[in-house]
Parts: C-alpha cells; sequence; structure tokens
C-alpha cells in the first residue's frame, strides 16, 4: 500500500510534455491525445490539458455546451484548439502535470514535437498505409532527429512487420489497444496508458 501511495505522490510531483505526432493523417493522433489526457485526470488525478497545434484543428467540435475563449474543459481535462507555438510558454508554466500536445502530421509541428519530454510517433502499419510510415522515417532519419523519439504506436499491422520495422528504424514499436471511447478507458487498457505516461 505504502509503495502504490509513493508511486502516486511521485507522479502528482512530476510535470512533463507528451506530443503525439501522426506519420499520416487519420492515424488516430487526436484520438489518443484525449484518451491519453482523460487517463492521467481520472485514473491518477493529475491535472492534465490537451493542445492542439496541428494545421488540421479538429477538438474545437468537442465544445458541445459552447464554453468559448481559448479552451474548455470535458470530464476534468482542459482542451486548447487550435494552439500556436507562442502560447505554449503560458501552458507550460501553468498548473497541469501533464500536458499532451497533438501535433496531428503538420510538419510545421516538428521541431515542437522534438522539445517533449516523451515523444510518440502514430502510424498505420496496415498494408496499404505501412509505405506512408517508412517514407515519414527515411526522410527524418536522414537529420538524425528521429534518434529521440520514445516509440512509434500503431493500432494495426502483423507482427513480423512491426519486428522487421523496429530493427530497421531502430525506434520501438508499441501496440495500441483498440479505444472505442476516449473519455472512458477500459480496465483492459489502463496499463497501456500508465505505462506511456
Amino acid at each position: 500500500m505504502r509503495i502504490i501511495f509513493l508511486r502516486l505522490a511521485r507522479k502528482q510531483k512530476e510535470r512533463k510534455t507528451i506530443g503525439f505526432y501522426g506519420v499520416d493523417s487519420g492515424v488516430g493522433t487526436t484520438h489518443l491525445a484525449i484518451a491519453a489526457a482523460n487517463f492521467a485526470v481520472n485514473e491518477w488525478g493529475v491535472p492534465a490539458a490537451m493542445a492542439e497545434l496541428g494545421a488540421r484543428p479538429c477538438i474545437r467540435d468537442l465544445d458541445v455546451c459552447g464554453q468559448g475563449g481559448d479552451h474548455f474543459s470535458i470530464d476534468g481535462v482542459d482542451f486548447y484548439p487550435q494552439m500556436e507555438s507562442a502560447q505554449m510558454p503560458q501552458l507550460l508554466n501553468g498548473a497541469y502535470r501533464y500536458l499532451m500536445m497533438d501535433m496531428g502530421c503538420d510538419e510545421n509541428c516538428w521541431q515542437e514535437f522534438l522539445r517533449c519530454d516523451l515523444k510518440y510517433l502514430v502510424a498505420s502499419f496496415s498494408p496499404w498505409r505501412i509505405r506512408q510510415a517508412e517514407t515519414f522515417m527515411d526522410l527524418h532519419e536522414n537529420d538524425h532527429s528521429i534518434n529521440y523519439v520514445t516509440a512509434l504506436l500503431t493500432v494495426t499491422g502483423n507482427v513480423y512487420e512491426k519486428k522487421k520495422f523496429q530493427r530497421k528504424y531502430h525506434v520501438p514499436v508499441r501496440t495500441i489497444p483498440f479505444v472505442a471511447d476516449p473519455f472512458r478507458l477500459a480496465k483492459d487498457q489502463l496499463s497501456f496508458f500508465q505505462e506511456l505516461l
């Protein structure tokens, strides 16, 4: 019991930025960032926010209550749609212990992504989409920035393709569990998010 309390106390003192960057559009980057923020707030009880930095805004539509302003809240998570890099110091110096940063697949957000404490690439390993992941890795392998990535996350793909990709690019590949609702995580998904953060 004491060990659990000490781990929770340590989690409450940490301050981390977690970047989620999609190697292509439609791979679940925003969905994953929302789920991670909800995990931090609702499972660990620590203040968390999600900032959307990508060029293709989509979380503004979640503000069904019309809270307006520069942010809104759902289930204890603060959402900041369409943030600019210049606005980030305000959030970074705020009360949040975990700041999920959804970069989408916007190349203009790459440098901001590299500044995050934890950096997760999100990709699809479906047979018709794995080439996009390889092209992305080849592009960034030349500037060595890919060496700073924490892991590549994917829902799809077979074990053989994941191992082959991992060997070729020297980036850990982890499987994302199927999350139907990023606001309501199931018990079997909690261990994934615990390891992620």
